[in-house]
């Protein structure tokens, strides 16, 4: 088992469960920018028996378990998302990223003789009343074995009341503590834990004077990474010479890239959504300021595509998450065999999200969902997954992220916090500071002397 943190209440923000953060949605529909959107589309799936919204669904045959959408040859599950609707671009990909793994794993023969099917994959359309009714829908009409969510408007409460397994994307506090809560990567949202990752980037870079920009209070999923990363770090002795939590979202950040030449900063951590970092970096040009500059969100190739010169030398921190170009450079073989194979099945199943963050999410979800089916074995309930699952200490996700401790990531984060730094390079992203083949970081608990430390056994390429 990993070595656990616990710190501070588990409202401090995001740690792990995050692959790109959209800081925007807090702000609905006027937040979105048409530059940061990931791919949608694909076609029809065999394991989809229905893609409608509240009012559709499917009755499945008759159950041969007393656990709702059980039969003797399938398992039913549904899946909320914002497929459509100003949100879309953050959130479409949940639902092709499970119809990829339950098709694959289908083709093997299922989960102990039953495959999985997902049944109900509902549209909230972005909009909070929608995903709420339809909450209800999949749980009391649909019947639903488990549900996989992603969504802006993720609210547990009917979730937990009922027991229902839960999986998804996770970008707020609302997936914390309840045991049937289960978000890719982890269901904890604890930056604390990530300080010593982000003292490790600093001193590696050789940085003396670190900016943080971000969103004011109102979108909390900005404002909280950004001022608690410049809290702890100011704490530790490291040089916070320019803060901005205040930014504004959509705006213009010419006097704030003004304020970092004049304070002297040679690095800027933002933790603003990919279309403001990119005018912040189009300023930084105009202005000459020489700057280092990490992203928390801007990992999307269709961005870079777009914007190759804006976004040359900028770092993204890939937390706990094996990178796609893993999977596909020749440097590495078949070290990342998992990453191969997650992007030959998307390729085959659903080849309009394979490089969508949140399919990857998906994915990571129905393989969770998999390992706890196993797991229960013949006693299959709702609850006996959910205990199962809570017994799994370093899952991995078939070979696509840092170990997650189950036990405890409820509550609490494990250690050591592993994260593969990409740099863009060209109109290429490519993994930096690993040794040899191994693409992740490991950092211990020091602030002031944050070394590597070996990767905990599960972790992908160790």
């Amino acid at each position: 088992m990993r070595q656990v943190l616990i710190k501070e209440s588990v409202d401090m923000g995001t740690h792990r469960g995050s692959w790109v953060l959209p800081v925007a949605v807090a702000l609905g529909v006027a937040s979105i920018a048409a530059g940061c959107s990931s791919s949608s589309g694909g076609g029809a799936s065999s394991s989809t028996a229905s893609t409608g919204t509240a009012t559709t669904s499917t009755s499945g045959a008759t159950s041969s378990s007393a656990a709702p959408g059980v039969t003797a040859t399938q398992i039913n599950i549904g899946a909320i998302s914002s497929k459509t609707g100003p949100l879309a671009g953050y959130f479409d990909g949940i639902g092709p990223g499970m119809i990829a793994y339950f098709d694959t794993i289908n083709a093997q023969g299922g989960v102990n003789g039953r495959k999985l099917v997902l049944a109900y994959d509902l549209d909230d359309g972005g909009s909070p009343s929608q995903f709420t009714q339809l909450t209800h829908t999949v749980i009391d009409q649909d019947h639903a074995f488990a549900v996989g969510v992603a969504s802006a408007w993720f609210s547990p409460n009917y979730f937990v009341a009922t027991s229902t397994p839960t999986y998804g994307y996770n970008v707020s506090a609302n997936w914390q503590t309840a045991p049937n809560l289960f978000a890719a990567g982890g269901s904890t949202q604890i930056y604390s834990a990530a300080v010593p990752t982000m003292a490790y980037f600093i001193k590696k870079t050789g940085s003396k004077a670190v900016a943080f920009i971000s969103y004011g209070p109102s979108i909390a999923s900005s404002y909280d990474s950004c001022s608690a990363y410049a809290a702890y770090l100011k704490k530790a002795g490291i040089n916070v010479n320019y803060v901005d939590v205040g930014a504004q979202l959509g705006g213009s950040y010419a006097s704030d890239v003004q304020r970092m030449q004049q304070a002297g900063s040679d690095l800027v951590v933002t933790c603003m959504q990919a279309s403001d970092n990119i005018t912040m970096s189009r300023d930084i040009q105009q202005y000459g300021l020489k700057i280092k500059q990490l992203w928390l969100n801007g990992y999307d190739q269709t961005l870079l595509n777009q914007y190759t010169n804006l976004m040359q030398g900028v770092y993204l921190n890939n937390t706990g998450s094996v990178p796609f170009e893993a999977g596909n450079s020749a440097k590495y073989g078949n070290t990342y065999a998992g990453m191969q194979q997650y992007i030959a099945a998307m390729n085959k199943y659903e080849p309009a999200f394979t490089y969508n963050a949140v399919a990857f999410q998906g994915w990571q979800s129905a393989a969770l969902l998999a390992s706890g089916l196993k797991a229960a074995g013949k006693n299959l309930t709702q609850a006996s997954v959910i205990k199962a699952t809570n017994q799994i200490t370093d899952f991995n996700a078939g070979g696509l992220s840092a170990p997650v401790d189950w036990t405890v990531d409820h509550t609490s984060t494990t250690l050591p916090d592993c994260t593969a730094w990409i740099q863009v390079k060209g109109n290429q992203y490519v993994s930096v500071f690993g040794s040899s083949k191994q693409v992740f970081v490991c950092l211990g608990t020091s602030v002031t002397n944050p070394v590597p430390v070996t990767p905990p056994p599960g972790t992908p390429g160790a």
